[in-house]
């Protein structure tokens, strides 16, 4: 007999106990194999579901606890009481203010000065293609409250957002947990505005606006931007006096959980300690390492969304879809051979709403076209290990939901940039149909 879902034990034995015709031998039935057999049936149910439960929690908390998010807002529109996404940077918030000074000690050093950051609305190819001409200029002027004054520009690809991805490779590494790409998308479209040139600046004078024209880009060109995460910064210091181990060589520093948020993972930025074990036990926080007195930490809490927020761009994570399939493909990855295992790695990420897989194809070359919409979200990495022929080219097929949305491209680059991981043999591409 098959025992499904809707399988009840109690119903199933009061059926068979009907079944004795005696009272006597229907009540020592009852009494002896129906207790007994119940009893043993809930203890079986119950330990399977704690089983199961287990095997989740062993598999789920690496997943969701230290998924990174990542979103984009304007200064007008960025709410400080977020408990959700934070500054990358928290120095963004403050608009800075240059002064006719500034410019002019820049020019007497013979350096380009660094006015502000920009986000660039567009697709990845257009980015790319802008981001290209490095020895363009745009006019503009600078503005002050007596006059105006000729100016030149520049745009340069910042650097500074995506070295924080960087370090936080290595803030993992440190914290012995295992690597999962971020989704750079708003990350690449930053840019650096530069001061080339400018007519000659009068004394005493204040700026009141620096305009410039980006030409065919204008539409494109978003200022006051500030790119936000789920990592918070944070400084702890040891709560006791640091126990020491068995080996005789580390200390375990202790954190109490009533200083730790409980929904929160969190990760030690101090990579350069010599960090043997971090645990996290009955909400308490544990570190060992040889450091032998109390000290102060610089940790990362790592927030998650409840769903209910609401952010002017859209918020883009690296998490799996909270399913147990999700998470088995995150903790079990290994070759793929077919065009369904493919297409279950790239739909257990939550991207659906932008492109669907519709297969894959090798081939030795592609359209600059097509090279231009791709790149490596992972590029920093630089121990990778590549054993295939640099020749061999994987295609992947995507269609866009949407084909009017600048995202395609990126999100397509954070898919095919996943699929290299899993395959080291080849140089992965995707392409949009």
């Amino acid at each position: 007999m098959a025992y499904g879902q809707d399988f009840d034990m109690k119903d199933y034995i009061r059926k068979r106990m009907l079944e004795i015709m005696e009272r006597n031998d229907r009540e020592l039935f009852k009494e002896t194999v129906g207790d007994i057999l119940s009893a043993i049936y809930d203890y079986n149910r119950q330990a399977y579901e704690g089983l199961e439960q287990r095997v989740l929690e062993e598999c789920s908390p690496n997943q969701y606890r230290y998924a990174v998010s990542i979103s984009m807002t304007d200064r007008q529109h960025y709410d400080e009481t977020d408990r959700f996404l934070y500054p990358m940077r928290p120095e963004d918030i403050k608009e800075v203010k240059l002064s006719c000074q500034d410019i002019k000690t820049a020019f007497a050093e013979e350096n380009r000065l660094r006015l502000y950051t920009v986000f660039i609305q567009g697709t990845a190819t257009q980015v790319r293609q802008l981001l290209r001409q490095e020895e363009r200029t745009f006019n503009g002027i600078i503005k002050t409250a007596k006059r105006e004054y000729k100016a030149s520009f520049s745009l340069r690809q910042n650097t500074d957002y995506i070295q924080m991805i960087e370090e936080l490779y290595a803030v993992f590494g440190a914290n012995f947990q295992p690597w999962s790409t971020v989704c750079t998308a708003y990350l690449s479209k930053l840019a650096d505005v530069y001061l080339c040139s400018s007519e000659k600046l009068r004394d005493n004078e204040e700026i009141d606006r620096i305009q410039i024209d980006f030409e065919e880009y204008s539409g494109l060109v978003r200022y006051g931007m500030i790119p936000l995460w789920n990592l918070r910064p944070l400084t702890e210091k040891t709560s006791t006096y640091p126990n020491p181990c068995i080996d005789k060589i580390n200390y375990e520093h202790q954190f109490f959980a009533q200083r730790l948020n409980p929904d929160c993972g969190y990760l030690v930025r101090d990579t350069e300690a010599e960090i043997t074990n971090i645990r996290r036990l009955n909400g308490d926080l544990y570190i060992t390492c040889p450091i032998e007195r109390p000290c102060e930490w610089r940790l990362y809490e790592v927030h998650q969304g409840t769903g209910r927020e609401k952010y002017p761009y859209p918020v883009l994570s690296n998490q799996y879809k909270e399913s147990f399939s999700g998470s088995i493909t995150e903790m079990f990855r290994r070759s793929i051979k077919t065009k369904a295992e493919m297409g279950r790695l790239i739909e257990s990420f939550d991207y659906g709403d932008y492109l669907t897989f519709d297969g894959f194809e090798l081939c030795t070359e592609i359209s600059q076209e097509c090279r231009d919409a791709n790149y490596n979200m992972d590029s920093f990495l630089t121990d990778e290990l590549r054993t295939g022929d640099a020749g061999q080219l994987l295609l992947i097929r995507f269609m866009a939901r949407d084909p009017a949305n600048y995202l395609n491209e990126d999100i397509m680059s954070f898919l095919v940039t996943q699929v290299q991981r899993i395959f080291p043999d080849y140089r992965c591409a995707g392409c949009i149909i």
